[in-house]
Order: C-alpha cells, then structure tokens, then sequence
C-alpha cells in the first residue's frame, strides 16, 4: 500500500466518525430530528463499510469484496450464492504469489518477481507458513478471523523501502522476521495492535539501506514481530 493510500484508509475512517459525531451533536440539541435506522449499526453494515474502503482505497481489493459480499449476505441470508461467485472469481483472478510450505524445511522457488511479494490471506483459519525469497519486495496479509505464522528468517530484503500492506479482523499474524532487518511499524489499530518482540542483539548492525514497513488496518486483532 503507498503512503496515499494508508493516508485515505485513515482519513476515510476519520471522515465517517466525525460525520456520525457531528450528526449526533445536531440531534442532541434539537437541531436536526432523525432516527437512524438500527441497520445501520449493526455487524455486517461495519463490515460493508470497511470493505468498501479497502475496494477504493488500498490495493488489498480482494479482501474487500470479501467483506462487502459477507455484509450483504448477513443483511440477506437468501443471497449465499454471492460466496460461491465470489470465491469462483476470486480463484479465477488470484495472481500467483510466493510459494507456501507448512513444512519448516521444504523451501519455496525463488528467482522470479512472482516470489518476491508475500501474498497470505487467512480467512476462518490459518497455518505456519515459510516464505522464502533472496530479493524481498513486500506483499500484503490478511487474516479475517483467523491468523497465520508466517516466517521469513531465510530471506533477504531488497535494496530500498518495502510495504507489506496490513488487513486483520479479529485475527492477527505472527511474522518472525531477522534480527538486522529494519521494521516500521505504521498501522492504524481499531480495538486492536501490533508490535515488534524480537530480542535485540547490540553488537548486530542493522541494515541501513533497506526497510521493511507495515501499513494498513488492525481492527479487533493484533500480531506481533519476533526472531
């Protein structure tokens, strides 16, 4: 996700609590006299509302779409086919990314550009995973109630500043990460948070030419960085 893209993240959610605030003073002072629909509070509306943000505003799309057909199939229930056209969609459009092993020791290809970007979603679930890459250059992971561990101890950052863009709900990610790698941690936590644990060795000199940062959205959930 590029810094433009987190900014509308935050500046959408920013812009919708300060409407609901400015509508709620209004009512409470008799200047404006409405009753907003209980509709609009509920689970699965929130879940409309984030997706469609991450839709226009951040290139996790897929998570979106995710969201919204599960808000609207909980406001519908007789629309549970959207999950079956959805997922057939979703398969059909997935790019390929890095190549996944739950085994610790079973290493994934590495060379092409492809396997240089993470691309892990865990949805109702999770796993160990081991990502392997001599050249990496981000991706993004998601975790709707579920989580993964996800373990880059064997690979080597790029050269420069690389974003793995952030989505967790009501799950989280574990992500063991080497000691030297420099970590930003730049996520908005909703009832949720994130943090780097990993032990610090002072005599190791930590790489100044790459960057490893983490943005996106934590929202009932929370991870963690160790080695």
């Amino acid at each position: 996700m590029s810094n433009s893209n987190h900014t509308n993240i935050r500046a959408w959610f920013g812009v919708i609590v300060t409407l609901l605030g400015v509508l709620f003073l209004l009512k409470n002072f008799d200047i404006l006299d409405f009753e907003f629909p209980f509709q609009i509070f509920s689970f699965w509306s929130i879940l409309i509302i984030i997706g469609f943000i991450l839709i226009f505003s951040s290139h996790n799309k897929s998570t979106g779409v995710i969201l919204v057909v599960i808000g609207a199939i909980g406001h519908l229930p007789e629309m549970w086919p959207l999950v079956l056209i959805a997922l057939g969609i979703y398969i059909i459009l997935k790019k390929s990314g890095a190549s996944f092993s739950s085994e610790k020791f079973e290493k994934s290809f590495s060379g092409s550009a492809s396997n240089d970007l993470i691309n892990d979603t865990a949805i109702f679930g999770g796993g160990n995973k081991y990502f392997q890459s001599d050249n990496f250059m981000g991706g993004s992971i998601t975790a709707i109630f579920g989580g993964s561990e996800v373990d880059f101890i064997d690979c080597k950052l790029a050269e420069g500043n690389h974003v793995i863009d952030v989505f967790f709900m009501f799950g989280g990610a574990t992500l063991i990460m080497p000691s030297d790698w420099r970590v930003e941690i730049d996520l908005v936590p909703i009832f949720g948070g994130f943090s780097d644990r990993r032990r610090k060795d002072p005599n190791m000199v930590p790489q100044t030419d790459r960057k490893v940062v983490l943005k996106g959205l934590v929202l009932f959930g929370g991870g963690e960085i160790k080695n």
